[in-house]
């Protein structure tokens, strides 16, 4: 019997989003703007995950700051939490009436490999916050197993779905861990053990 539902957050619950203005807003606030680090910075992004395993105030200032090559202050990832608020989808009541929906019938909660602060943040502009009980994936990421088999709380594997976009980090490595899967993609080659949707509006047929 499944009892928690594991959502994934870019992508997932939040779609066709892009990060350009938040990072330009930020660059421009903190007076390091200039078309190289924009793009510097935002093909860096995914970078950060192939050197650490957890995300940390520290080691990100750090991180893009040598990207960048000037020191980051620490208010830096104030300015950019502010500009990252912003971005979302224009319109969510969708998700807000399925995520509703779910959360009668299911405890639903977040893993998602960014800072909690941040995605909470977005969430809540969203006004669908309040459905995730608890977050995961600031103190361990994805695809690191701790940080699966924190997000299953209390319950086995096998009572929980998680639900995402990514084939890898989503899908592939919770199989073997014994997780239950949904994938949201358009692709109608994966033959993997996993249920496939096109939109999250699908989960309140199949949940």
């Amino acid at each position: 019997m499944i009892k928690r539902l594991i959502f994934d957050i870019d992508g997932t619950i939040i779609r066709n989003v892009q990060f350009k203005d938040a990072v330009s807003q930020t660059l421009k606030e903190t007076g390091i703007y200039s078309y190289r680090n924009l793009e510097i910075f935002l093909n860096s992004i995914k970078d950060y995950e192939k050197y650490y395993d957890n995300y940390n105030i520290k080691s990100y200032l750090d991180f893009f700051g040598n990207k960048l090559g000037v020191e980051l202050e620490s208010n830096f990832i104030k300015i950019f939490f502010k500009h990252l608020k912003k971005a979302i989808p224009n319109n969510s009541n969708e998700v807000k009436e399925v995520l509703q929906y779910l959360s009668l019938k299911y405890e639903l909660v977040l893993l998602s490999n960014y800072f909690e602060k941040s995605q909470r943040n977005r969430l809540e502009k969203m006004g669908i916050n309040k459905y995730f009980k608890e977050y995961y994936g600031e103190d361990k990421i994805k695809p690191y197993n701790e940080s699966y088999l924190s997000a299953k709380g209390v319950y086995k594997p096998s009572e929980c779905i998680i639900i995402g976009d990514d084939l890898e980090l989503d899908i592939k490595k919770p199989l073997k861990l014994g997780f239950k899967t949904i994938l949201l993609t358009d692709r109608e080659d994966i033959l993997l053990d996993t249920i496939k949707i096109k939109d999250i509006k699908e989960l309140k047929k199949i949940l």
